[in-house]
């Protein structure tokens, strides 16, 4: 780890009026139903990922006297780190050179970035018009919303090195194995194999498809009557059966996961509780935040992945709650969880945990 978003500032953003945040490497947010815990996970994939998409009328916040807000501003800091996550006072070169020009330093040296998202209603043509901009300072908290963005200072660019990852409350890798969009679809579509392994691996399923045909009674009855289509191709037509994908390029569309206690044994996720399928849908994200970071260090370019996890004890037991957790705190980046669990909170490092 050698950078942290460490401060982050929200307002005008759902319940949240005016709020400054401190974010340890791994935060446990812990409260009531409408304590805010979604509500700052989403500011942050405002600030950072993609749900300026989804952004509604709802999202503007309305004080006690029923006034909505003009905008909702996000501020977030970004500092340099060791790699315990103690503050150093320069990021490395592969960081500065992400982030070139926006990189600010305080009196004493310590550099810093601060972006700042800000979303307002489109008078024109309807909508909402988001935009970041780097800052030059982090101010005192009180009046920091008042602070003026300058219009050179748009940023235009997104920092695909520090990705926002959302891991939804409701997970199901069942669901999720037929959706491209999904984390184990992602996952999927990056398969790749050299042109010797395709033939390789083909010609391996040719041979065990022309088996399964031979060795199954209604699949060569099958396949005798389906090559009399021939006689629509004057004789030259031949019909060929493939239980098994008969193309490499194919084998994510028949994809599924099976688990058990013995492979002897396993079963579809589709036969599992609810508490396997959520768990295996995060892990499918931890392994694709692995491989997309294997892939940036071999491109020698940065990575630091911001993780958000809502409610990852759904369906799950105390035990695996324990286990859950590790796993997320071991997952490179930085990681946070919203939960109604006293379990995780339990086990959380005291200085991890914002409650309500």
């Amino acid at each position: 780890m050698n950078i942290l978003v460490d401060q982050v500032r929200i307002a005008g953003f759902r319940g949240i009026a005016n709020l400054e945040i401190s974010l340890p490497r791994v935060a446990v947010l812990i409260g009531t139903n409408n304590a805010g815990k979604t509500s700052i996970i989403k500011a942050l994939q405002l600030a950072l990922g993609d749900y300026s998409r989804s952004l509604t009328e709802e999202d503007f916040h309305i004080d006690g006297e029923d006034h909505g807000s003009e905008s909702i501003i996000i501020d977030v800091r970004i500092v340099a780190t060791d790699e315990h996550g103690n503050r150093v006072q320069a990021f490395e070169a592969e960081w500065i050179e992400e982030f070139e020009d926006i990189i600010q330093s305080e009196a004493d040296g310590h550099q810093f970035v601060v972006i700042r998202t800000k979303c307002e209603r489109d008078k024109v043509k309807g909508g909402f018009l988001t935009s970041r901009f780097w800052m030059e300072t982090w101010p005192d908290f009180e009046g920091w919303a008042e602070v003026k963005v300058i219009s050179k200072r748009k940023i235009s660019k997104r920092y695909d090195a520090l990705p926002f990852i959302s891991i939804d409350a409701q997970r199901d890798i069942h669901q999720e194995l037929r959706e491209k969009t999904s984390y184990i679809g992602k996952v999927l579509s990056s398969i790749e194999y050299d042109e010797k392994d395709v033939e390789e691996l083909e010609k391996m399923v040719a041979d065990i498809n022309e088996k399964a045909v031979a060795k199954s009674e209604p699949l060569s009855e099958l396949k005798t009557h389906l090559d009399s289509l021939s006689q629509s191709f004057e004789g030259n037509g031949q019909t060929e059966i493939t239980p098994f994908p008969k193309k490499i390029r194919d084998l994510s569309k028949r994809f599924t996961v099976h688990f058990g206690e013995h492979a002897s044994n396993s079963f579809s996720m589709e036969y599992h509780g609810m508490g396997t399928r959520s768990w295996a849908s995060m892990l499918t994200v931890k392994a694709f935040t692995e491989l997309s970071a294997k892939k940036h260090k071999k491109e020698v370019e940065p990575f630091f992945p911001i993780i958000a996890a809502e409610e990852p004890e759904a369906h799950l037991h105390p035990n695996a709650q324990r286990a859950i957790y590790k796993q997320l705190c071991e997952t490179k980046g930085q990681v946070l969880i919203s939960t109604h669990s006293p379990y995780l909170a339990a086990i959380a490092e005291q200085e991890s945990v914002e409650g309500d």
